[in-house]
């Protein structure tokens, strides 16, 4: 599986992350500074769902209970606009999915992405947060 995911890491500093600085139900650029990147040189499936090889930008939608995770083919300078809110243009949403939150068992200072796992999953990991997006090889 070839897979790039290009982001920047913001850092907790004592501060309530998510329903906080990551406010709930609002579309969040899935990391710091310019709009997360996720290449992949191979078609997949995503919970169940098929994304064509490409490279897309990755956004989510965090909740208490749930994350929708966005791929999106837009091109983005940066991953917010002068107000503060999150660049995405829905017109050009490739794939949406829901998968449920878990809690890690200790704080995660530095917001991590990360794929491990087998099957593979694209791991989520901030805070006590925790959200796992399965992957396998397209058909």
């Amino acid at each position: 599986m070839d897979i790039e995911v290009v982001y920047s890491r913001p850092f907790k500093k004592d501060r309530e992350i998510f329903g906080g600085l990551v406010p709930y139900g609002e579309v969040w650029r899935t990391g710091a500074n310019e709009a997360t990147t996720f290449k992949t040189a191979t078609d997949l499936i995503i919970a169940g769902k098929s994304l064509p090889k490409g490279e897309y930008t990755l956004w989510t939608v965090p909740n208490a209970s749930n994350w929708e995770v966005i791929f999106n083919n837009g091109d983005y300078g940066w991953g917010v606009n002068i107000e503060s809110v999150a660049s995405r243009d829905p017109e050009f949403d490739v794939l949406n999915i829901t998968v449920p939150v878990q809690r890690n068992f200790k704080v995660l200072e530095q917001f991590t992405i990360e794929i491990e796992g087998t099957p593979p999953a694209l791991l989520f990991s901030w805070d006590f947060t925790r959200v796992d997006v399965p992957l396998s090889i397209g058909e």
